[in-house]
This record gives structure tokens, sequence and C-alpha cells, in this order.
């Protein structure tokens, strides 16, 4: 009887070690583990991240609280099938216990127009840049306040990004059409988001794609600028940021407490600069959200955040990969519901291996202001970011 379940056993496994032997294999720390098989039709990439971090905030109302938690761990998947110009891309939060990522791609090259990207899925929109940098090349242990309330983040649908150049000018315009609902909570809705943006690169392209990364960490050997600019329209929203937020109810009063959901038109505006020489990175980024129509626009329980913010940052990044670096962001609420809120903050970072491992602390003074009351806060963060 054991014979006949070895048997099984290796029957099973030999389609296996026979597709494996098929495959070619690579790897590096930082890069992750790469599958290609000898016809070159199916590549894969895996790759996988971690944050743990531990926060301190001290408050006029409060004691020092720390917490320690695993900010982000991810599993990131992309790669090719039947050939090179078919791509896909999946990346699950370990964390979340969501799929964050799910997008197919497909690339078209043409010598008088330029590149086609065609993206059909759930994925990031052509927002701010804070937003579209991955937060493993972040220049701070985290995204600034002002990212927290006027980023677009991802949304399910179809994206056109078009590259071209000029000379050594390189543009890139990009448009998306999605259901404007978000990944997450995602409800059936009448309406949709239409958003656009345009980057230009007047001094040519970044060192390895440093334009969405945020500090200087490869040294550009001569000054690069990028210059972009974006605009979203999200029809019907049901959420006060658009795809993101809490879902908007008004209360219609009675003794069960009724409740109808609110739908707003909004519009996001924004637009952000970054330049990098020899380690130095400076970046500024400012964007504004419009309710341009309400179910309850006149209402007292009406939540959804207009306004308007900005984010800037700067840091240098010394020839043994430590770097200081300072950050000014701000938001302000047109409405009376919500905060308005600055922060002030100064970080060090210290790059192992590039993003890949780096260790980075940052300090805020933290203003908040709420019906003309002030709140002063302080917020200390550690985290270390290791990627495989």
């Amino acid at each position: 009887m054991m014979k006949i379940y070895k048997l099984i056993i290796v029957l099973l496994f030999l389609p296996t070690a026979f597709v494996f032997s098929q495959i070619k294999y690579d790897g590096s720390f930082g890069k992750g583990l790469k599958f290609n098989t000898e016809d070159d039709s199916f590549y894969l990439k895996f790759r996988t991240r971690i944050q743990p971090r531990w926060d301190f905030e001290k408050t006029e109302e409060s004691e020092v609280k720390n917490q320690g938690k695993v900010k982000r761990a991810r599993l990131k998947f992309d790669g090719y099938f039947i050939n090179p110009d078919l791509r896909f891309k999946i990346e699950y939060d370990v964390v979340g216990g969501y799929v964050r990522d799910a997008m197919v791609k497909y690339n078209v090259s043409t010598e008088s127009f330029g590149d086609f990207d065609f993206w059909f899925g759930q994925g990031k929109l052509p927002g701010n840049r804070e937003r579209v940098v991955s937060s493993a090349n972040l220049q701070f242990v985290d995204r600034s306040v002002f990212n927290k309330y006027f980023n677009l983040d991802r949304d399910n649908g179809i994206q056109l990004h078009h590259n071209f150049s000029i000379g050594n000018v390189l543009i890139r315009d990009r448009y998306a059409i999605s259901s404007g609902n978000g990944i997450l909570e995602n409800k059936k809705s009448e309406g949709l988001a239409y958003t656009s943006k345009i980057e230009v690169l007047p001094m040519g392209k970044f060192t390895k794609k440093g334009d969405y990364v945020s500090a200087d960490v490869y040294r550009e050997k001569s000054p690069k600028l990028s210059i972009t600019g974006f605009a979203s329209y999200n029809s019907d929203s049901y959420k006060s940021r658009g795809q993101l937020g809490e879902e908007m109810f008004e209360n219609l009063g009675g003794l069960d407490g009724d409740s109808e959901l609110i739908k707003s038109d909004l519009l996001s505006l924004g637009a952000d600069m970054l330049f990098k020489y020899k380690g130095f990175s400076f970046a500024c980024e400012v964007g504004e959200r419009r309710v341009l129509d309400s179910d309850a626009k006149e209402s007292d329980t009406y939540i959804g955040y207009g306004g308007f913010g900005s984010n800037i940052q700067s840091g240098y990044v010394f020839k043994n990969m430590w770097e200081l670096s300072g950050r000014y962001a701000f938001v302000d609420s047109y409405s009376s519901n919500n905060y308005n809120i600055k922060d002030y903050t100064l970080g060090i970072s210290k790059y192992i291996v590039y993003n890949a491992f780096k260790i980075q602390a940052d300090f805020t003074y933290r203003e908040t202001e709420k019906e003309s009351k002030l709140l002063e806060s302080t917020i200390a963060r550690l985290q270390i970011e290791m990627q495989f």
C-alpha cells in the first residue's frame, strides 16, 4: 500500500517538476524573484515588503501615547503573458486583507505618436505625485496630511497612458474613466469619475524612474525637473472625498432616525513639481476639491470635504546615504464640520540599500483648528522599510 502512495505522489509531482525544468529564474534583494519560461511566453516577478513602525503622540489633553504596528505588508505580482506587451499587476495587502491592485495592461508603441498603454482593472488613478509614489519610496515615514485629504487613491475602470518626446522634453498624458467609488465599500452608483493628468519633464528622464522616488537617492548628475497638473470630476459621489472618505448621510428625522444617502458632484484640481540634483530634492504640491452640486449642500449634516491644501518638502541625501529632510503641509476646509490642520515635520533617513532597505524617523508639530479652537500636538515616528 505504501508503494502505491509513493507512486501517486511521484505522478502528481512529475508535471510540476517538468514545468519548472522549463523555467528560468533569478532574484536579487529589493528586486524580487523573477521567473521566465524558455519560450518567453510568460514572465512573473514576485516581490514582498514590510513596514514595522512605532508611533508616539502627545496632545494638550493627554500624556504621551504610543502604538506599535505593522503599517504595511504587501505581496506583489507583475509580469506578462503571451508577449511582453500584454502585462498584469496584482498587489495584495496582507495587513488589511484585501486586493489593492488587479490590472491588465497592453502596450502599443508607434514611431510617430509615441507609446500608448491601455489599462483595465483596479489601481491608482493619475492624481497627485505623493499618492502615485509608492509608500516604499517615500522621503518620510508616511505621506503628508495634505495627501490624506486630497488624493484620488485607487478606483476601478479604464486608463490610457501616453508618452511622447519633443526633442529632449518628455511629455506624459494620462486619462481615466472609473466608477468613482474607490475599492473599499464599493456600492453600485449612478455616477462616474473622469480624470486626466499631464506631466512635463523639460530636462529629460530621471535616473531609474526617480521622478516617482521622493528623495534623490540616485544623486542625479544633471538637474532634473518634473511639472504636472491633473483634474478629476466625480459625479454623484456618495463618499465625502470621492473614492475615499465616509459615506454621506442626511438625517430625515422621525422616530426611527431615518437617513438618506447624499450624492455630490466633486471637482478635484491639483498641480505639483519635483526638482533633483546631486542629492538635493525639492517638491511642492497644491490641490483643491470643490463641491459643485449636492443633495444637501446647505444641510448642517453635510460632511463633504471641500477645501484647499498644499505640501512642500525638501531634503538632501549625503554621499554616505544619510538624508536630512523637512516638510510643511496644511489643509484648509471649506466646511465648518472639518478640521484645518498644519504640520511641520523634520525627518532623518538612512538608506542602506536605497529604498529597498532603510530606516526612517520623523518628528511633527501639528496645529489643529476646529470651531475657532486650536489644539497643539507632537508626533514622533520610527519605521523600517524592507523589500525583497
